[in-house]
């Protein structure tokens, strides 16, 4: 009797290729913070200005956030959507009821314009912060702070389905292998003559091409993925601040 393996193809021909969907969508989301808090006090602070993403949802109204002179309303059949480097206010002239989620993501090859996106908070997407914000409500532990990360990953994704932010150009297969070896291996000495190589271009070429499809130069897309491998890292394993420098490369 043959003890030959099989079905070992990822994919068969009635679905969908979503690996390389993932290839040219955004990075995974590393998400640094989930919070829940029903009466705010003095919700007020001005020139807010981070180098992460943020989610707002307030399920109660009254306050608001300011942009550029426009003032965007928190209440419960909406939410907000906020792109790092977005500078605004915060407005609580009440208490805020409020949920948030801090986090850090990116689109290569995409340009996501620094303003507040506002969502609309429909039937599932409340169902989903409800059971969030009563799991905030739950004692603390090692396994409800799971949840929590799940649930928030989950609602995150949710959210972002609903975007419609432009494609960036098809990725060259050779392009889309030096992308997978920079996420590999970090570490390494990724030059841009060692990554030309690899993607079987002159320097020139390579750096050309690799800006075109990813928005940045190859050193600054290699950093910015350390940088992103080491912050999860850093909130996801017990591994010390040296051990982490000298696995991604710094």
């Amino acid at each position: 009797m043959s003890n030959r393996r099989k079905y070992l193809n990822y994919t068969t021909p009635w679905g969908v290729d979503l690996a390389r969907v993932a290839k040219s969508g955004w990075t995974p989301f590393l998400i640094h913070e989930s919070g829940y808090q029903p009466h705010l006090e003095d919700w007020n602070h001005q020139g807010v200005d981070s180098p992460f993403w943020r989610f707002y949802y307030n399920p109660k109204p009254g306050c608001h956030l300011l942009f550029e002179g426009q003032k965007i309303t928190l209440e419960p059949k909406k939410a907000v959507l906020i792109p790092a480097d977005t500078v605004f206010d915060c407005c609580g002239p009440v208490k805020a009821c409020h949920f948030w989620l801090h986090f850090t993501t990116a689109r290569p090859g995409v340009s996501i314009p620094a303003a507040p996106i506002v969502i609309s908070a429909d039937e599932s997407l409340r169902a989903m912060l409800t059971r969030l914000i009563a799991t905030h409500r739950e004692a603390p532990t090692d396994l409800r702070d799971q949840r929590l990360h799940h649930l928030s990953a989950a609602l995150l994704h949710s959210v972002f389905a609903t975007l419609e932010t432009g494609s960036p150009p098809a990725m060259p297969e050779r392009l889309g292998e030096v992308l997978a070896l920079i996420a590999r291996a970090p570490h390494g000495k990724l030059t841009n003559p060692f990554l030309a190589e690899r993607a079987g271009m002159s320097v020139e070429r390579f750096i050309r091409s690799f800006r075109e499809h990813t928005g940045q130069t190859p050193a600054a897309y290699v950093l910015s993925a350390r940088i992103r491998l080491s912050g999860e890292a850093l909130a996801l394993t017990d591994k010390t601040i040296d051990q982490i420098a000298v696995e991604f490369g710094f």
